[in-house]
C-alpha cells in the first residue's frame, strides 16, 4: 500500500538487526510518510551498545526499558503499550512493527481490527502467525538487495558510457 500519510514505526531493538535499520526506513518510506520512529530496548545491555549512533543518525527516538526481571518481555510490553496509546490518538493510518517475535501477533491482529494498515518487518524465521496477522510483511533479508542491484546497474551503465 502506498500514500499512507501517518506511519508509526516501532522497533523491538532486542529482536532486530541494527545493520538493517536504514534499509527498513527507506523501504517503509516508499509506502508513505513516517511520522513516528521509536526503538525499544534496554540500552545498557551490551547487545545494544552499538545502537546509539544509528538511532541518533536516523532520528529514531530511543525508548529505554529496564529489565525488571531477567528473561521477561519488558521491551515487548513497552512497545505494545506505546502502540496502543498511539492507536487511540486516532491519527495514524499505518503501524509498522519491526520484530521477528510471534509475541506481537495479538497486537497486529488488534491493530488490523481497528482499521489501520499493519506492516511487519522481520527475519525469515519470523513465525507464520505474526507474518499472517499483518497486512504486509517484509523480510529483513530482502532489504538492501534492491539498492545494491540498482547501484551495480548504475555503475555498469556509467562504465559503458565512458567506453563509448
Amino acid at each position: 500500500m502506498e500514500n499512507l500519510q501517518r506511519i508509526a514505526l516501532l522497533i523491538d531493538a532486542d529482536n532486530t538487526q541494527l545493520a538493517k535499520l536504514e534499509d527498513v526506513i527507506q523501504e517503509i518510506s516508499t509506502h508513505g510518510r513516517i511520522v513516528v520512529k521509536r526503538a525499544y530496548g534496554n540500552w545498557r545491555k551490551d547487545t545494544l551498545k552499538n545502537w546509539e549512533n544509528e538511532l541518533k543518525r536516523l532520528a529514531i527516538k530511543a525508548e529505554q526499558q529496564f529489565d525488571y526481571v531477567s528473561g521477561k518481555n519488558t521491551t515487548d510490553m513497552a512497545l505494545v503499550i506505546d502502540t496502543m496509546n498511539l492507536l487511540h490518538k486516532g491519527i495514524y493510518d499505518a503501524f509498522v512493527i519491526v520484530a521477528s517475535d510471534s509475541d506481537y501477533t495479538p497486537l497486529a491482529i488488534n491493530l488490523h481490527e481497528s482499521g489501520v494498515y499493519v506492516m511487519g518487518v522481520g527475519e525469515k524465521k519470523t513465525p507464520e502467525a505474526f507474518r499472517n496477522s499483518c497486512d504486509e510483511f517484509i523480510f529483513l533479508e530482502n532489504l538492501g538487495e534492491n539498492i545494491k542491484e540498482e547501484k551495480a546497474k548504475t555503475e555498469s551503465s556509467e562504465k559503458a558510457i565512458e567506453i563509448e
